[in-house]
């Protein structure tokens, strides 16, 4: 049987006042860091504050626009603009956007124009041709810009042609391509046109330029000081009109085609 002595007991209770010691010193060791960590979580929470707070605004925000569980549009491959342009390709678009810009600027630059222009009502005639072939003189009335020369500003419309609108119609022009005239003056009744070399050649052989002398006369005689009409090629009297054997080396009037 084993003896303790008192010598025993006071070492065990000094240990066990060790122990006690060391487990208080343990416990408030462990309040101390966890006092820390609050404080410091407070602090980063008193800096972060207004950050945290714009996150939170921008959540909600989102939420009212997309949903809780939707996520902003992401575009795709195709419809992501590339970062790197070509430069060639930057270029034309460029050039395309300029020439539409300068089309459009002309066109309302035209309509201006047309606008302050002061027009005026011209009795024109025209080669009017049906679906069998069969030719006849036709008389309409458009409106033209008005100028000192109104003879010369209807003879001109004629010689440029219908529109479309008169086209669609059956109406054409046979005064031949490139026709100019150079000239006219008016003295006694009487209209002396010149014309340059190209009014001379008709590619509708003698009923084209039969219809065509027909153009140019009755228009010219729709203005009431003209009675008749003088054809000069270049400044020159000619005999006939190219090689059709139509007469030109006198006046011709509205008679001189019921004649024929």
């Amino acid at each position: 049987m084993d003896i303790i002595s008192n010598n025993d007991i006071e070492k065990a209770g000094k240990k066990r006042s060790l122990l006690k010691s060391f487990k208080k010193i343990r416990t408030a060791f462990a309040f101390v860091l966890w006092l820390l960590a609050m404080t410091l979580l407070v602090a980063l929470f008193v800096m972060k504050k207004d950050q945290l707070k714009h996150n939170l605004e921008q959540a909600q925000v989102k939420e009212r626009l997309f949903g809780k569980n939707e996520s902003l549009p992401i575009k795709t491959e195709e419809e992501a603009a590339p970062i790197f342009a070509n430069p060639k390709e930057l270029q034309q678009e460029s050039t395309e956007e300029s020439s539409q810009e300068a089309i459009e600027s002309e066109q309302e630059q035209q309509k201006a124009e047309e606008q302050s222009v002061e027009m005026t009502n011209a009795s024109l005639y025209f080669a009017l041709i049906d679906e069998n072939g069969n030719v006849e003189l036709a008389l309409i009335t458009r409106a033209i810009p008005k100028t000192d020369s109104p003879m010369m500003s209807a003879l001109n419309a004629v010689i440029s042609g219908v529109t479309p609108e008169e086209a669609e119609s059956g109406l054409q022009s046979l005064v031949p391509l490139d026709s100019e005239l150079l000239g006219a003056t008016v003295n006694d009744g009487i209209a002396t046109l010149n014309f340059n070399e190209a009014f001379e050649y008709n590619n509708f052989a003698f009923q084209g330029s039969f219809y065509q002398l027909m153009q140019i006369v009755y228009t010219a005689t729709e203005f009431p000081t003209v009675d008749s009409v003088q054809i000069l090629i270049n400044g020159e009297k000619r005999e006939y009109l190219g090689s059709e054997g139509l007469f030109i080396g006198s006046p011709l009037s509205r008679d001189s085609f019921a004649a024929q």
